[in-house]
């Protein structure tokens, strides 16, 4: 049933997003809604179409993880939570966005795996926190030239940086944990492959 519930969260959160449609329209914020809201929507059932076309099943957690990111951006965007829970919301939104990106990783070297490019679990963890930490420096930089370039106010200034980046580290923390707990459900002699077998595990 896991596999079911997940699914579930995923589809709520969808009508989140159709109900920030909405209000992106009332308010006239048409930019962010085809800018950012569509493409959001669009990435969050990705892994379902990914998972059902190719009858395997993602680590638990990624596919929910993945959506919930994405609508706690649109989220700060369209109700101006970035700026009105500054800059707690933002530091959240770190958390959570690191989690997702690290689940997203680790998937993509289970599916190496269980399509037979083996790695040992200690390189997959090495390659999944540095693979991660490039991105959210990637991001810190992207923020400020997004602020130069529509005059925005994602970053504001070093201290801000550095709070991103410490949010940045506890999501990785936490992602260790429950990639941790993952491997923990692989029988012995299989490899992390196994997590890729198919929706009969998780129903």
């Amino acid at each position: 049933m896991k596999f079911l519930n997940e699914n579930l969260v995923v589809g709520i959160i969808a009508l989140c997003f159709i109900f920030y449609a909405g209000q992106a329209v009332i308010i006239g914020d048409t930019n962010r809604l085809y800018m950012v809201l569509v493409p959001s929507l669009i990435i969050s059932l990705l892994p379902l179409l990914f998972e059902n076309r190719l009858r395997v099943t993602l680590p638990a957690g990624t596919k929910s993880l993945v959506a919930f990111a994405l609508l706690l951006h649109i989220a700060g965007g369209i109700s101006r939570f970035y700026w009105k829970f500054a800059p707690y919301y933002d530091k959240c939104a770190h958390v959570v966005s690191s989690v997702a990106l690290m689940m997203v990783i680790f998937s993509f070297f289970v599916a190496l795996d269980y399509w037979g490019r083996h790695f040992k679990i200690n390189s997959v963890l090495l390659g999944v926190v540095l693979i991660t930490t490039v991105f959210m420096v990637s991001w810190e930089f992207a923020e400020y030239y997004i602020d130069v370039l529509v005059k925005s106010s994602y970053n504001n200034g070093i201290a801000d940086t550095i709070g991103d980046l410490i949010a940045n580290v506890i999501g990785i923390i936490i992602a260790l944990l429950v990639i941790r707990r993952e491997t923990k459900k692989i029988p012995p002699g299989k490899s992390i492959g196994y997590l890729f077998s198919g929706q009969k595990n998780r129903l």
